[in-house]
């Protein structure tokens, strides 16, 4: 009996955790560049009683004896796929492929990388998004921040699919701010690790960053005046979400036949 309340202990445990990875889920679906995060599961606790032996002449062989197991959960992975993209304003953009736009929080000390390409110009002319600084390449093609911009005017900003940031005073005669928008990308993104936001941060198991570069090739292309939303499925994450508040209770109900049992033992002891 106590072998049963501990793998239902346990399976209660690891499905409440996944249930609040699902909540989170669906708490994003309208953030910006969000990606939703996949939970597996693993059995545990083996118990094998006897290995089977094979048939002997006219003797059959017998199959192995073993008992049910545990079960937990083996992995939280970022599922890197594309969300739908919807129109934005002309300094917004979207990523088509496996690229990253890169932001740093304090001026180049930590980088962070994120799909959010809804950007802002805040009142120092810096390029931000969600309040970090946005990285593009400078003429000579090094990693830089995209600062010192001339206007905070959303509007007399515009993307070429080459990644170059024009500016505009009256909307008609376009020139060239000096920026390309920096696109890296990683070994293994599902690998990345969460931050601030809608940001990751690079991990052992992501690797290292690539070496930024204009769109094009392995970081795929633009999508300019687009904005990428979150990648969540809300009605498959709600049907999993049942899923996993349906096996808590199924698992809830042994831990109840279990103290029953133990409980009836006890009474008939006196």
């Amino acid at each position: 009996m106590f072998d049963i309340m501990t793998q239902a202990q346990n399976a209660i445990e690891s499905y409440n955790a996944a249930l609040n990875i699902s909540s989170s889920n669906i708490a994003n679906m309208n953030v910006t560049g969000y990606k939703k995060l996949d939970v597996s599961f693993q059995s545990v606790f083996e118990k094998l009683l006897s290995g089977g032996t094979a048939a002997q002449g006219d003797m059959g062989g017998t199959n192995p004896e073993q008992f049910g197991q545990g079960m937990s959960i083996s992995g939280v992975t970022v599922d890197f796929s594309n969300g739908e993209t919807t129109t934005g304003t002309s300094l917004d953009l979207a990523i088509s492929g496996q690229g990253l736009f890169i932001v740093s929080p304090d001026g180049g000390a930590n980088y962070y990388y994120t799909r959010a390409g809804n950007f802002q110009i805040d009142s120092s002319g810096n390029l931000t998004s969600n309040g970090m600084l946005v990285y593009g390449l400078n003429s000579a093609g090094s990693v830089v921040p995209i600062t010192s911009l001339p206007s905070g005017n959303r509007s007399s900003y515009q993307w070429l699919a080459d990644g170059t940031l024009q500016y505009s005073s009256d909307g008609t005669t376009w020139t060239n701010t000096g920026y390309k928008i920096a696109l890296t990308y990683f070994p293994n993104s599902s690998g990345l690790a969460q931050a601030q936001g809608s940001t990751f941060s690079a991990t052992l198991a992501s690797g290292e960053a690539a070496t930024a570069q204009a769109p094009g090739g392995a970081v795929g292309t633009l999508q300019t005046g687009q904005i990428e939303q979150s990648n969540v499925f809300y009605l498959g994450e709600t049907i999993n979400a049942l899923e996993l508040q349906r096996a808590m209770n199924a698992n809830l109900s042994m831990v109840r036949m279990a103290s029953d049992l133990i409980s009836g033992f006890i009474t008939k002891l006196g």
